[in-house]
């Protein structure tokens, strides 16, 4: 026959065992946010990151910044890269709203996945920014009309450079979004010089 010492310990460990089940779904749930909120940061800090890399490419075959700084009325390099890194890390956080769903799931699940996604949300930015958004944008504003360079050679081919420049700078800041978001995000994906510690 059981002690009554027995049953209170007993008793005591059901309890014990309720209350943490009753602490599993806070866990859980803190745990899922948790990932939420690591997965918008890598967006952004992915985002501000390509945007360098796309700004480089961008002013240094195109000296396009004073265009892009026409946007806010100031037509500078400064104010070009302060606009640009601004919308970079917006689209940063646009990637996340898009791709941040289960359907998604597999594809974000190692590093060749991000960088696809991150190349099909530059590529369609390049479409609706470069295509529409920006041209409208600078005619509100009354600024100059988009540069054409003429380099190597003036005539035909200066539409062509222009468009190829973008597309390039566009498929650099996929690349780059998609590889840093990976490495904040997945363990496979930790890039070494990059001092961040990836999703365990």
């Amino acid at each position: 026959m059981p002690q009554p010492g027995e049953r209170v310990a007993d008793s005591d460990a059901e309890s014990g065992t309720e209350e943490a089940a009753e602490r599993r779904p806070d866990a859980a749930a803190e745990g899922a946010a948790e990932g939420v909120g690591r997965r918008w940061r890598a967006g952004v800090a992915g985002g501000v990151v390509a945007g360098a890399v796309m700004g480089i490419v961008l002013h240094g075959a195109l000296d396009l910044m004073p265009t892009i700084g026409a946007l806010i009325g100031a037509e500078t390099v400064a104010a070009g890269w302060a606009v640009h890194l601004f919308n970079s890390a917006a689209f940063g956080g646009l990637f996340v709203a898009v791709f941040d769903r289960g359907f998604f799931d597999d594809l974000r699940a190692d590093v060749g996945g991000c960088l696809s996604l991150g190349v099909v949300h530059s590529a369609l930015l390049g479409v609706i920014t470069g295509g529409l958004l920006l041209p409208t944008a600078l005619a509100l504003e009354g600024a100059t009309a988009l540069p054409v360079p003429t380099l190597p050679v003036p005539g035909l081919t200066a539409s062509f450079e222009f468009g190829a420049v973008i597309a390039v700078a566009h498929l650099l800041y996929g690349l780059v979004l998609g590889r840093v978001f990976a490495a904040f995000t997945l363990v496979e994906g930790e890039i070494g010089w990059l001092p961040i510690d990836p999703v365990d």
